[in-house]
């Protein structure tokens, strides 16, 4: 999980992950030395939950954050939660029983987006994959290659540890957090033989953060050098 100066989001997205059906789970928060408060909070988080662990993003990069929680994991899979966003309680719990049932490397599923209005959220599905048909049966990008044209979004999935560790699967650690999610999600794609995605909704994802660096349009081009990196 990486953070930084999610002070108003924050307690939200704890409960959430902390809430999970699927208790046996460790929770790897890597904080830029946020200034808002954020880091006081996951303080008391870690201080009353044993399974949480704070670690120091010190180059202020959601790519190097990520990296460094993976590189402390001992997990099975490794799964990805932005910290403005929240996650339903049994997510974790439905992924991994997924991913077991399937012996898949990449579990996806769909995900809702919301936005406040008036103080009233408003939440949109969003489906990775157009036909239904295409969902719940392992896939292997090499020969089924419409997944690439499938959302990249990182955090609505899990993966299993030991395949990244295989390929050396990372994020570029470029500085805040500049659409790192695309090289990874580009090459755990290119290597993996058995990616499945799931028609069900479990993560829920924030677009009324206005320091979202998806608000941020002097970030636009921060795509070319994820694809760069991943070539």
């Amino acid at each position: 999980m990486p953070s930084f100066n999610v002070a108003p989001y924050i307690r939200e997205c704890m409960d959430s992950v902390l809430a999970q059906t699927l208790t046996d789970i460790e929770i790897i928060v890597a904080d830029a030395d946020s200034t808002d408060g954020t880091r006081e909070i996951l303080e008391e988080y870690a201080r009353n939950d044993a399974r949480v662990t704070i670690l120091t993003d010190d180059k202020k990069s959601s790519g190097y954050a990520n990296n460094k929680a993976m590189d402390h994991a001992a997990g099975e899979y490794i799964g990805i939660v932005e910290t403005d966003d929240y996650i339903v309680p049994d997510m974790y719990e439905k992924l991994y029983a997924y991913a077991e049932k399937y012996k898949a490397e990449i579990v996806k599923a769909d995900y809702d987006s919301f936005t406040a209005i008036q103080g009233k959220r408003i939440y949109v599905t969003h489906n990775l994959l157009g036909e239904k048909k295409k969902y719940y049966q392992v896939l292997n990008p090499r020969k089924n290659k419409f997944v690439f044209e499938a959302e990249m979004y990182n955090w609505a999935g899990i993966y299993r540890r030991d395949f990244l560790k295989e390929y050396e699967i990372r994020h570029q650690e470029t500085p805040g957090a500049s659409y790192q999610d695309n090289g990874f999600w580009f090459q755990a794609f290119a290597f993996a033989t058995r990616v499945v995605f799931i028609h069900e909704s479990y993560y829920r994802y924030r677009k009324d953060n206005p320091n979202s660096s998806i608000n941020n349009r002097k970030k636009v081009f921060c795509m070319c050098d994820e694809y760069d990196f991943a070539k």
